[in-house]
């Protein structure tokens, strides 16, 4: 902590920098006119922030007694003006109030990196009884006065919180402070986790994800909450994800296709169903950031597979304010709610990718988003005909949704492992026939399906009448990806009743 030199100098020494704050009069609020009868102490505080409380709380009896002794004190906040006036009130304020607005330009101006810090000429970061009894004493000394200092009760030292000038301006993400402060758990303590830690959002890291990007840009309105997702906020998700800066490509094209009102997040995110936005990756970006389509595909291990999917997912429960308990509703939800993103084996699988069949080429980079259940495995070790493994497949998604859920409209995405992609291959199988046959395969009469919960066709039909698992063959969804050696394929049920559709962005390089 270093003490005030000069009452009209900045920290360094020199001139005290403007300030760009909102008071309550008509008038502006400056260094020139705080200063005209003497020193003034400027206490940069965050609504926030509980030390910044404290030292409110311990500062704002003693401003009367330093305004008639001529120091004049203004709790400068980096909130809008009616939380700082209301905010000062609750904690018994009784100096002079300013706000200011992002980009928090006087908190800037005087290189913050924590609240609360007083400034006179210097600084006292954090909360420090002894240190701002000596600043104040400097103002007492120009004054030829005696100043009231805090008192000595209660704690001597509290660290502060991350200043909102050293953070992303759109996000006011956190920032590491130098006093000590606990910056993954500030992260807890502000909400912006999925339930683990995170990395702190600084404006450099943020800047870093951008690579240059225009951070105002705006991809659109995150539901439910309907916060803008703008490139600055998706890349701090990023940022908070773990992802490097070669992912933000990938990250914005996914943000961009889950934003599509096709894709229906909406109702996803506030969905009593456990779905997930499941995140499918083509083309040569999968090698370009080392994206996994091998072994463990659905689980962990590989970063940039965790932390794009992570990333999204941050956006809708942060930007979106689909927080479990709040605005998502899920009763159960699944693990893929916190990421999940895969990358198709394409050069390991017998037929076209599905950004292929979703009509791009196949040197296109493409994003595809689904909305899904988790995973369900499939262990099938001991069929030697495409037509056994393709009706053990089929039916392993019997269940999907519901077991007498018939037929569904929403896809169900099959991740078949290389293994039993190969037996479709030496019988020369495409992806096609395969699809038609795992529909074809899978019916029951709808007198079978009237048990517990069934869909209102079932009930329309005629006890005998055959009635598909799948509206259409085109509800199928095939993959490949997943380690050479295990037959072990899964399915990924479908988010239901809402009309989420499939949607593919390409990936550019500039996003």
């Amino acid at each position: 902590m270093r003490q005030a030199p000069r009452a009209n100098g900045d920290r360094d020494g020199g001139p005290a920098a403007e300030l760009a704050v909102q008071g309550p009069g008509p008038a502006a609020v400056t260094i020139a006119g705080l200063t005209a009868g003497g020193p003034a102490l400027l206490v940069f505080v965050s609504e926030h922030c509980p030390t910044s409380a404290l030292a409110l709380r311990r500062l704002g009896p003693l401003c009367p007694a330093w305004a008639r002794a001529g120091l004049t004190t203004i709790a400068i906040f980096e909130d809008p003006l009616d939380v700082a006036i209301r905010t000062a009130r609750r904690l018994g304020w009784a100096g002079q109030v300013a706000g200011q607005d992002p980009p928090y330009p006087a908190s800037r101006a005087y290189r913050l990196s924590t609240v609360p810090t007083a400034v006179l000429v210097g600084r006292v970061a954090g909360w420090d009884q002894r240190a701002l009894a000596a600043l104040l004493g400097e103002a007492g000394t120009q004054l030829d006065t005696e100043l009231a200092v805090p008192s000595a009760a209660g704690p001597l030292t509290k660290p502060g919180c991350s200043s909102k000038a050293a953070l992303d301006p759109e996000l006011a993400a956190a920032m590491s402070a130098p006093d000590g402060t606990d910056d993954l758990e500030e992260m807890f303590e502000r909400g912006w986790t999925d339930g683990l830690p995170v990395i702190p959002p600084t404006a450099e890291r943020v800047e870093a994800m951008l690579g240059g990007r225009d951070a105002d840009e705006s991809l659109g309105l995150v539901p439910p909450a309907m916060g803008e997702a703008t490139l600055a906020r998706v890349a701090a998700c990023a940022v908070l994800a773990g992802c490097r800066p070669a992912y933000f490509p990938v990250v914005a094209a996914a943000a961009r296709a889950a934003l599509d009102p096709a894709f229906n997040l909406h109702g996803q995110a506030v969905t009593t169903q456990p779905a997930g936005q499941l995140i499918v990756v083509n083309g040569p970006v999968r090698e370009e950031i080392g994206l996994n389509s091998g072994m463990g595909a659905l689980g962990p291990g590989f970063r940039a597979n965790l932390t794009i999917g992570r990333a999204v997912r941050l956006l809708v429960s942060l930007t979106g304010g689909a927080m479990p308990g709040a605005m998502d509703r899920a009763t159960l939800g699944q693990m893929g709610k916190l990421g999940f993103c895969v990358a198709e084996d394409e050069e390991g699988s017998p037929w076209e990718p599905l950004h292929v069949e979703r009509g791009f080429a196949a040197g296109q980079s493409v994003v595809t988003v689904i909305g899904s259940d988790a995973p369900q495995s499939i262990s099938d070790h001991r069929s030697r005909t495409p037509e056994d493994l393709a009706y053990v497949l089929a039916w392993a998604a019997a269940s999907a949704w519901s077991t007498n859920w018939w037929p569904l409209e929403e896809p169900s995405v099959f991740v078949i492992c290389p293994e039993h992609a190969e037996m479709f291959r030496g019988a020369g199988w495409t992806k096609q026939r395969l699809r038609r046959f795992m529909f074809d395969a899978v019916h029951k009469p709808a007198g079978e399906l009237r048990r517990g919960e069934t869909t209102p066709a079932v009930h329309a039909a005629a006890p005998d009448a055959v009635v598909p698992k799948w509206a259409a063959p085109e509800a199928i969804v095939l993959l490949v990806a997943g380690g050479e050696a295990g037959r072990y394929s899964a399915v990924l049920g479908p988010c239901t009743g809402m009309g989420s559709q499939i949607v593919s962005r390409e990936v550019e390089s500039r996003a």
